[in-house]
């Protein structure tokens, strides 16, 4: 399921480790504790990255931090931990953290100092999610504002105009005049998807009614609705609607 990338020990008190993984993963984070160690695992999808969210090169990480207990035992917020995990989705701050640490450009020691402080914000960040309980940042409560809602339903409007060759995150979002990280935020929160899950199922929504329609080759409406080949089309349709194009076709 996963390739592992070494454990490294960051200082005395702090290791961590990445894993690249093989399949879909949520954007959850989970914190908890035992008798010695604070223990977070984060698992991180570049579907939420702000590159191009379209293409078929997915890439799925899980990282894990462990935390000597001992160097944390005087707060407040660590001793209260449950040895329940504490799970949460990926909040801004956390994504963006996550993002940081798989893609940073630094090496040897600065990388080790670089992680160390963001494995540390990352905890905070977890912390301060269960304690103030903010499942939607603060900074989302834009949602609240009729102009800025309008705005999230016409990416969607733009998205299914050019299901074939959407415009990426960031031309999608000055398209319609919107921060990146508030057009992804407030289209998982209206339509409770991402927008590459989006995409993704309108494209085989419109592949199914050509299937059934047209004459047109699964080859054909491959290419029709976006994808790169056929292959990576037929995967998508199966994984989505749990049968194949050929069955749509047959039937």
């Amino acid at each position: 399921m996963f390739r592992n990338k070494n454990t490294v020990s960051l200082d005395k008190s702090i290791n961590y480790h990445i894993q690249i993984l093989t399949s879909h993963v949520e954007n959850k984070m989970w914190l908890h504790k035992d008798l010695d160690k604070i223990h977070l695992k984060i698992q991180y999808s570049t579907d939420i990255d702000c590159q191009d969210l379209y293409n078929d090169d997915k890439k799925y990480y899980e990282l894990n931090f462990n935390y000597d207990f001992e160097n944390f035992q005087n707060y407040n917020e660590i001793r209260l931990l449950s040895t329940t995990a504490i799970e949460k989705e990926l909040c801004c701050n956390s994504r963006l953290i996550s993002y940081e640490v798989i893609n940073t450009k630094h090496e040897g020691i600065l990388k080790n100092i670089f992680i160390l402080s963001k494995s540390l914000e990352l905890l905070l960040c977890v912390l301060k999610c269960e304690t103030v309980i903010i499942d939607k940042c603060n900074t989302c409560k834009f949602l609240e504002k009729p102009y800025e809602k309008e705005k999230i339903y016409k990416a969607k409007e733009i998205l299914l105009q050019n299901l074939n060759n959407p415009p990426i995150i960031p031309d999608l979002a000055k398209l319609v005049g919107i921060n990146q990280c508030y057009l992804k935020k407030g289209f998982k929160d209206i339509f409770d998807t991402t927008i590459f899950a989006f995409v993704q199922e309108q494209r085989i929504a419109k592949a199914t009614h050509l299937l059934r329609q047209t004459k047109h080759s699964i080859s054909e409406i491959s290419d029709l609705v976006g994808f790169s080949n056929p292959s990576n089309f037929t995967n998508s349709f199966k994984a989505i609607t749990g049968i194949l194009p050929s069955q749509v076709r047959n039937n």
